[in-house]
């Protein structure tokens, strides 16, 4: 069989694909698995849609053969809604028209149903656009190709169980494009695509400003670097820095610059990979982090405080288990209370369980906490305080943690058979602190910077606030605890190695000495 020539089907006058300097880059390069890191406008969709377009015409002479071994070749486009991969599937579509090739039964193209796929070649050809949102909807048989689309809204699991299983049938390929969010797993994609040594891995980190058709005055890179540090040091417009350091840089590109934080412009336009835009919480993951809790009587109990009245009032049950996992599994979370009946509400929802001893709150409002110490008859601990960015850290690095679960029939002289649960998790009951976990964000445009542009935006705060306040009482910036009596027992024999101990492990060792 003669070699497919993309190029050849790129330069048809009906498909007529002149790719920028960057999608060519791209095009050329003949990798299995390819991650696209790009600015807004650069060219993403289109760059993934001509990915699928000459297996089109690639398909065509082998159908007949398919068609005996009773196969075909499938494409999925995903993304994290449906309009997100509508945009690849919307370009092939249009190509299919105009090419007049015969679409059979079962190609749609319905935004609003979800039923967007095309079928060709009897039926041995399928693309289909699919949603992230419905996950049941990803099991098919194998994958010659797939795109997702907007990848770092993705969560890992969507690729390493629904799609990358589904390419090894036929050794199929993947292109992930995205614009930046943090440093979650799509940076962790992207870096490994860039590693010299994984030759089936390509990565590219492509500013808008690469795309030609949209910014039409040339930019200059170094001198964008250069307006975004001047913009720290000056108060003066960053047209004005423009035209005094004779900077080469689109008028586009200009209001951006102007429009958007330092640190959101480097992410939505320059595709640079910073922690400060986007979601606070990128490690929270709803598939991981939120499950069917019980409340455990061996279990240390705390309540965590952010109080409010026109904002809501949180309380947070939290409890800590004898190896460092930690439960969220209850909240008050509602607006217009006065402390009074922020404690009265506790109470009569059952939320301050008998071995509860204290709880940690804001330190700005003593008055509130002297309520609830009278009301709930604990006390409210000290050191909950100090800055924004440690409570923060120190909740980002319980989301990632794991720790191993002892079930409670082992016994000492037995191999430790537990399994990996994350450090931090939370019962399904606390709803709106799941929903703060999930949209607490950084700024992105300077009107809504009220300080300094590394802090959260005060919206959506209030449940993390709430357990912030918990983790710097016990924590602090350190990890030590301060508050918290941790069971630190030990088990020791000869030639055994020790174990940390909590309640579980010491009725087994009972058991076992008697």
């Amino acid at each position: 069989m003669a070699t497919l020539d993309k190029w050849a089907i790129y330069d048809h006058p009906l498909i007529a694909w002149e790719p920028n300097a960057g999608q060519l880059e791209i095009a050329e390069n003949n990798c299995r698995h390819q991650v696209l890191c790009a600015g807004r406008r650069f060219g993403k969709s289109r760059c993934g849609a001509m990915k699928i377009v000459p297996e089109i015409f690639y398909t065509k002479p082998l159908s007949s053969t398919l068609l005996e071994k009773g196969q075909r070749r499938e494409f999925w486009i995903v993304g994290p809604e449906y309009s997100d991969s509508e945009k690849e599937f919307r370009v092939i579509w249009n190509i299919v028209k105009k090419l007049e090739m015969p679409m059979e039964k079962g190609s749609y193209n319905n935004l609003e149903s979800g039923d967007m796929q095309i079928v060709l070649w009897d039926g041995t050809f399928v693309v289909a656009a699919k949603s992230a949102r419905y996950p049941d909807r990803l099991v098919g048989e194998g994958l010659s190709g797939v795109i997702l689309a907007e990848a770092a809204k993705l969560k890992r699991n969507l690729w390493t169980k629904h799609i990358r299983p589904a390419l090894s049938d036929f050794n199929g390929w993947s292109f992930h494009s995205s614009t930046p969010e943090g440093k979650n797993w799509f940076y962790e994609l992207f870096t490994r695509a860039i590693d010299p040594e994984n030759t089936e891995w390509s990565g590219w980190k492509m500013p808008a400003w690469r795309n030609p058709y949209v910014y039409r005055q040339p930019t200059l890179d170094e001198h964008v670097a250069k307006l975004l540090e001047l913009q720290r040091t000056s108060y003066e417009s960053v047209f004005k820095l423009k035209r005094d350091h004779n900077l080469q840089i689109d008028s586009e590109i200009m209001d951006e610059i102007n429009d958007l934080t330092p640190e959101a412009f480097k992410q939505e336009i320059g595709a640079d990979f910073t922690e400060y835009v986007g979601r606070v919480f990128n490690e929270f993951d709803e598939d991981i982090h939120v499950s069917s809790l019980n409340y455990n009587p061996a279990w240390q109990s705390f309540g965590a405080v952010d109080y409010g009245y026109t904002n809501p009032s949180v309380w947070l049950l939290v409890q800590i288990g004898p190896w460092g996992e930690i439960n969220v599994l209850n909240e008050v979370y509602e607006e217009g209370l006065a402390p009074t009946d922020f404690a009265d509400l506790i109470l009569y929802r059952n939320l301050r369980p008998s071995n509860m001893t204290c709880f940690y709150a804001d330190p700005a409002d003593p008055g509130a906490s002297r309520i609830l110490e009278s009301k709930l008859q604990i006390r409210s601990k000290p050191h909950t305080g100090g800055e924004l960015q440690v409570r923060l850290r120190q909740i980002r690095k319980a989301l990632r943690e794991t720790r191993n679960v002892i079930p409670e029939y082992w016994m000492p002289d037995e191999p430790i058979p537990g399994s990996n649960r994350p450090r931090l998790m939370f019962d399904r009951k606390c709803k709106r602190t799941i929903q703060d976990f999930l949209n607490y964000r950084y700024p992105e445009l300077k009107t809504e910077v009220s300080e300094v542009t590394e802090k959260p935006m005060k919206k959506d705060d209030h449940g993390p606030e709430a357990l912030g306040r918990l983790f710097a009482g016990l924590w602090g910036a350190e990890d030590k605890p301060k508050g918290a009596v941790v069971h630190q027992a030990t088990f020791k024999r000869e030639g055994k190695q020790q174990v940390p101990a909590g309640p579980v492990f010491l009725d087994a060792l009972a058991n076992w000495r008697r």
